[in-house]
């Protein structure tokens, strides 16, 4: 199944669901998010945990043999608006975390509501990347909402989950030494000047990701 959901007056979110090989009305249903900001899920389809990957051809598909959907029920939801093919009918698509909180929890309600077999299923919220900041927050919007709309929240997952930039960003300066990006000098600085979490701003942060640019402009050529 795909289509879209209308999640406010101009918002339209775009979805695919891919239900359970075994038991969809009494296996899980997992809504799953890729990062970014601005990756689509159809990564996450077609690139990770769906039935069938898409080859390096980009022309033919081949079977997942590590899909999630032999035991779980998927929806693959493209979220902020203005990624893969959702879309806003204002073509304002200005957006904030508490805005795509608010837009992903109205997506939830209405897949749960447009698909009854799903009414009892246990809910899993997971993605990646970025998603960890898309999960919690829309995962606090299903728990505030519970006497209103109930949801069989049972869990949540992560995985390389981006939760807070400075921290996350901390371990950029070691992995950089590690691999020869940072060179012994700056190494040495860096540890002289720096502390953790207090490096946002910090002129070797800028010197180390100019370095990771460069690299990878040359592995693209």
């Amino acid at each position: 199944f795909l289509g879209y959901l209308q999640v406010s007056k101009n918002y339209l979110l775009h979805y695919w669901l891919v239900t359970s090989q075994s038991n969809p009305a009494n296996n899980p249903l997992v809504f799953w998010f890729n990062g970014g900001p601005g990756c689509s899920s159809i990564d996450g389809l077609l690139n990770g945990m769906g039935p069938y990957i898409l080859s390096s051809d980009g022309k033919t598909l081949t079977k997942n043999p590590y899909n999630w959907n032999k035991n779980a029920s998927i929806v693959f939801l493209e979220s902020p608006v203005g990624v893969g093919y959702s879309y806003s009918i204002n073509e304002n698509i200005t957006i904030n975390d508490d805005q795509t909180a608010d837009a992903n929890y109205e997506a939830i309600k209405q897949i749960l509501i447009k698909f009854p077999i799903f009414k009892n299923s246990s809910v899993f919220i997971a993605g990646e990347s970025y998603a960890g900041v898309y999960v919690p927050m829309v995962v606090n919007r299903i728990l505030d909402g519970q006497k209103t709309f109930n949801i069989n929240l049972k869990g949540l997952a992560i995985g390389n989950g981006l939760m807070n930039w400075n921290m996350s960003i901390d371990t950029t300066i070691q992995f950089a030494y590690n691999h020869g990006i940072l060179d012994e000098e700056n190494w040495e600085k860096f540890n002289k000047q720096c502390c953790n979490g207090c490096i946002g701003n910090n002129i070797l942060i800028n010197f180390t990701i100019n370095n990771f640019k460069k690299i990878n402009i040359r592995i693209v050529k």
